[in-house]
């Protein structure tokens, strides 16, 4: 190539990359350049490609090519981020997309392990276990349709399992993580020759130094995960509340003896607006496939006979709504676990139709929320705090939501709380912001089928947007005063902010020793 300039740089880059991956998988399109650099809340500098690797040696020649070139990575799976997790920084930059690394490489019945790439979806891997009695013993986001096992690993997730089992991360036994020059790191016992990777607990815990690292530290391309056997049975319970205190109090109680796989809710206020634009179709199509999620055809009348008469009254009571799903080896430890869960729950909520949660057991994977109720742009905020702090910080985000109320109701935007737990001690607890205004291409693009025609795009709202903004530094102050923590770290959430120096020079230490030109996911973690 001739010249000297950052054209002909770039041009020699981008020979790199097709000769790295092919022509098919390399892509300078505008089109998708702008989809790639999205995510559900903002757009990022437009990269110069997008680079879709179908192999290890594929990424490690693209990760050598970007060094050369001196230009960042950032690493993009399902998508379904909001913390600017992928969003690149700057223009003199590469994404990197997982999406046709699926493989799932093996699956050792016997000794409760699979290795599947970094891209395969949460929903491909489950159905693949499936097959064999099996499961990870996290299996998933909701979002579970496109979110990919190695952004889980990389950015952190909660819902099936966390329960029992914590974040996404407590599934990983091992890691094939790619360095910014090329070089390959194996993790946990499989990192031995003729050793299998049944095992994350030997040595120093390589495997969780990389996750959770929000990318920072590597491109993952293939994940070692802990698995189980699938339950005998399982079941559905829900719950209204009046008062928050008594909501935090019963999830407390059922979660500390680990009796649930799953615990999720709302405040019914949202919970009405979704279901408001379901159809009869859409409700009866939902109570097909939870009568067939049913451990048996007796089982399935009686769910089925349940749900239907419980319909959606259960949203026209109470303030607060909470879902325990259960499970166990048969209908008689499900019997019984179900009882102690009830027990636990006590006095302080009133047992309601679990049409929500029956339908969650059923269809653990529906199709992401892009935007909300009726078409309006959405920006979950979460944080986790002990049981102890849960109350403290729901009556601070109470006062500040009044203040703001009467903006708010000027510029078209409204906030709900939702929640869940991660493991016996921890309180995941979620703002999600609405607010009326025009889409970006990723939702254009990431729309699912269901609701096309059923939900429209908004008016741009440039004041609506500016405030969304203004809350959304706001409630991650407040977060952070009651001392929150995070997954899908990002760039959003204060990682590095105040932490004990010497940890922080330790993990900058091993971020200059893994990427020495700090490329890889410039800006995530705030380091």
């Amino acid at each position: 190539m001739g010249g000297n300039g950052p054209a002909a740089e770039n041009a020699a880059l981008i020979d790199a990359l097709i000769e790295a991956v092919g022509l098919d998988h390399t892509t300078t399109s505008t089109d998708a350049r702008e989809v790639a650099s999205q995510d559900v809340y903002r757009s990022g500098e437009l990269p110069l490609a997008v680079v879709s690797p179908g192999s290890t040696s594929e990424v490690q020649a693209v990760l050598r090519a970007c060094m050369r070139h001196n230009t960042a990575t950032f690493v993009r799976g399902g998508g379904m981020s909001y913390t600017d997790a992928y969003l690149p920084d700057r223009k003199q930059s590469i994404i990197l997309d997982t999406s046709r690394l699926t493989a799932v490489r093996e699956i050792n019945a016997r000794d409760l392990y699979a290795t599947v790439e970094a891209g395969c979806t949460w929903a491909v891997l489950d159905e693949v276990l499936s097959e064999y009695g099996l499961r990870s013993v996290f299996w998933g986001p909701m979002s579970g349709r496109l979110a990919t096992v190695g952004g889980a690993m990389a950015q952190g997730a909660v819902t099936f399992g966390s329960g029992r089992h914590g974040p996404s991360v407590n599934a990983a036994l091992g890691l094939e993580v790619v360095q910014a020059d090329g070089s390959l790191v194996i993790t946990g016992t499989g990192g031995q020759p003729e050793h299998s990777a049944f095992l994350r607990e030997y040595g120093p815990d390589l495997t969780g130094l990389f996750c959770a690292d929000a990318g920072a530290l590597g491109v993952k391309t293939a994940v070692t995960l802990r698995l189980e056997p699938r339950p005998g049975a399982g079941e559905g319970l829900s719950f209204a509340f009046d008062e928050f205190t008594e909501l935090v109090g019963a999830i407390e109680a059922v979660s500390r003896f680990g009796l649930v796989t799953e615990v999720f809710g709302a405040e019914t206020a949202l919970m009405r607006l979704a279901a408001g634009r379901a159809a009869l179709k859409q409700d009866a199509g939902k109570l097909l496939a939870i009568m067939r999620g049913a451990s048996g055809p007796v089982q399935a009348l009686r769910t089925g006979l349940r749900v239907a008469l419980g319909g959606r009254r259960f949203l026209n009571t109470a303030k607060y709504l909470v879902h325990f799903l259960a499970e166990g080896a048969d209908a008689g430890e499900l019997r019984m676990i179900l009882r102690r869960i009830r027990r636990a729950v006590g006095g302080r909520g009133v047992e309601v139709a679990n049409t929500m949660a029956e339908y969650a057991r059923a269809a653990p994977f529906p199709d992401p929320m892009i935007v909300g109720h009726s078409g309006r742009r959405l920006l979950p905020l979460h944080a986790i705090v002990p049981f102890s702090r849960a109350v403290g910080l729901h009556e601070e985000y109470l006062q500040y939501l009044e203040d703001m109320r009467e903006e708010c109701e000027e510029k078209q935007v409204d906030a709900y709380v939702v929640y869940s737990v991660s493991g016996k001690a921890a309180f995941l607890w979620e703002v999600v912001i609405y607010w009326d205004d025009e889409w970006l291409a990723f939702h254009r693009r990431y729309l699912p089928d269901e609701v096309q025609g059923v939900v429209s795009e908004g008016q741009a709202n440039p004041g609506g947007r500016e405030l969304v903004e203004r809350m959304r530094v706001d409630l991650i102050e407040l977060m952070y005063r009651h001392g929150a923590a995070h997954l899908q770290i990002g760039r959003a959430y204060p990682y590095a902010r105040d932490r004990d120096p010497g940890a922080l020079e330790l993990l900058r230490t091993v971020k200059r020793q893994v990427d020495p030109k700090g490329l890889i996911n410039p800006g995530a973690l705030g380091i």
